[in-house]
């Protein structure tokens, strides 16, 4: 995510204008194809009152900004209505805009979104905040903070004494504004003026305080081996709800699709246990269950 830090004036205030805009959202019914998209923003984006409308063709939400003083979203839907659409009126809670964010694109290989915003309004964390309110899992991974930033792994370094040496090394070093230490991941966090100096002048800043047979070595450190680790364990995670779905599902597809076109071995399915629940109906309520209620809990 990044901010433009030197804006002066929030590009994205409100004017006293701007304060009668409304936001209305529908989710149309039927929306299937790009043109079945432009037949909706076609019919709607004429109206007079209607500043601007956006329609999803996944799951056909359409977003309607429109001017309460000319137009009501009742008329906004029921010309959506008229144009041969099914429209049901989403709650404003549903909606997930942030004010202050200018652009927002998403990268589905990477499974990153970059995100620009005017820090005068918006934040970091009040995005992350929407994204999760939609229904993912969001993580910060950097910010136009971080953009002077550097990680850097120092091996070589065994006690205090050592931190202390590598701490000072860098923090007399021209251009450095502010440096952190990790003991634990052995991880020097340096923040540092770009038009001064770098990476590599850092890497080489602490090789130098290398005295005797005490040698310090650094290299750039990057979250990427987390990310993947976090892939990973996604990754192994539904395959195990996957294998465990199939020790339900497999009999209940036996007992229900199999076993009754091969009499006599499926008659005992059709033995009663209570008026109309048969012994086959128990089993496949039985197996069915941990499969709706366990691995399907997440949709609840």
């Amino acid at each position: 995510m990044e901010a433009n830090g030197d804006l002066k004036i929030p590009l994205l205030q409100a004017s006293p204008e701007d304060a009668t805009v409304g936001t209305v959202m529908f989710q149309i019914g039927g929306i299937k194809c790009a043109s079945c998209v432009n037949s909706v923003e076609s019919a709607i984006k004429d109206l007079h009152g209607v500043n601007s409308i956006m329609v999803s063709p996944l799951d056909g939400r359409a977003v309607i900004k429109y001017s309460p003083k000319f137009i009501t979203a009742k008329k906004i839907k029921e010309a959506i209505e008229d144009s041969g659409f099914g429209v049901e009126e989403l709650q404003e809670q549903e909606i997930s805009m942030i004010d202050g964010v200018k652009k927002a694109t998403v990268g589905l290989a990477l499974e990153e979104a970059k995100v620009y915003f005017d820090p005068n309004i918006a934040d970091a964390n009040k995005i992350v905040e929407a994204i999760e309110d939609a229904g993912f899992r969001a993580e910060l991974i950097s910010s136009a903070n971080d953009a002077n930033k550097v990680h850097l792994k120092v091996e070589g370094v065994d006690s205090a004494e050592d931190v202390n040496i590598v701490l000072s090394s860098l923090e007399l070093a021209a251009g450095v504004n502010h440096v952190e230490f990790n003991l634990k991941e052995h991880i020097a966090t340096v923040s540092y003026e770009p038009d001064i100096t770098g990476p590599r002048s850092l890497i080489q800043c602490i090789q130098t305080a290398s005295s005797g047979t005490k040698m310090y070595q650094a290299s750039l450190h990057t979250n990427s081996g987390k990310r993947e680790r976090d892939k990973v364990d996604e990754i192994r995670n539904y395959r195990d709800q996957f294998l465990f779905s199939c020790l339900f599902s497999v009999p209940v597809f036996v007992f229900a699709m199999v076993l009754p076109m091969l009499p006599p071995y499926g008659n005992w399915l059709n033995y009663k246990i209570h008026h109309m629940l048969t012994l086959g109906l128990f089993l496949r309520w039985i197996l069915s269950t941990p499969v709706q209620f366990i691995v399907g809990k997440r949709y609840y």
